[in-house]
């Protein structure tokens, strides 16, 4: 899928129809994560190991993160762009990322297996007016769509502001996050949950057992990148 805008490319800004040039997209192209990921939290192996020590040890709620990039240059940029600078191209060119690869995941597994809902890690109401919106919606509403529904707004809310996670390490987000997230009724639902960007997994984790505290059969974590040290 072309990331299509006419304009200049948004990382080397030459001119190009693409949001993203051919050769930019070449360098996306090389991040896209292998074979050897974790089977529940999609951590990059070095090894043959089906799963990570930090699933092993403390399994999550989640049943799987479907995370295709390596977050590295330039998809950190991008990101970082459409998160912090309000940079809508690249929020289009992220959701167009989320879509191409939700669909080619999913195109092979039964209904059976797909999730029913989709929602967004929310924002807390006040973050979201001074950031004027929020990216991982826009990615939400590009994933649902790329397989035939539409993302929730409704299900999933956000209690209580936090500070930001950056800069914390596992256990202090883990604790950041606590009682931060609450959820309608979800009973026998097969939830996707949108981030941008995995990196120890506490967000995940902790959203995820609201989830499953809501009735969620299951829950999938959908987002752009992983980082590849889980101990960020």
């Amino acid at each position: 899928m072309p990331l299509f805008s006419a304009n200049l490319c948004l990382l080397c800004r030459q001119s190009t129809p693409l949001i993203v040039c051919a050769g930019c997209a070449e360098q996306l192209e090389t991040l896209l994560i292998g074979q050897h990921q974790c089977r529940q939290c999609a951590l990059p192996l070095n090894a043959e190991a089906e799963y990570c020590g930090e699933c092993l040890a403390t399994p999550p709620a989640f049943d799987r993160v479907i995370a295709p990039y390596l977050y590295a240059h330039p998809l950190d940029y991008v990101i970082g762009r459409a998160k912090h600078h309000h940079c809508l191209r690249s929020a289009r060119a992220l959701s167009q990322l989320m879509a191409r690869n939700i669909e080619l995941y999913y195109r092979a597994l039964p209904q059976r297996e797909r999730p029913t809902q989709v929602v967004a890690v929310p924002l807390h109401w006040r973050r979201q007016i001074s950031r004027g919106f929020n990216q991982t919606q826009i990615l939400a509403r590009a994933g649902a769509q790329a397989i035939d529904l539409q993302a929730n707004t409704r299900l999933l809310k956000r209690v209580r502001d936090t500070q930001p996670q950056q800069g914390l390490n596992r256990q202090q987000r883990l604790a950041n996050l606590h009682g931060a997230f609450t959820a309608c009724e979800l009973k026998g639902q097969r939830v996707a949950l949108v981030d941008d960007v995995v990196t120890t997994t506490s967000t995940a984790r902790e959203i995820s057992k609201v989830l499953r505290r809501a009735g969620a059969s299951e829950v999938h974590i959908w987002a752009l990148a992983r980082t590849p040290d889980a101990h960020l």
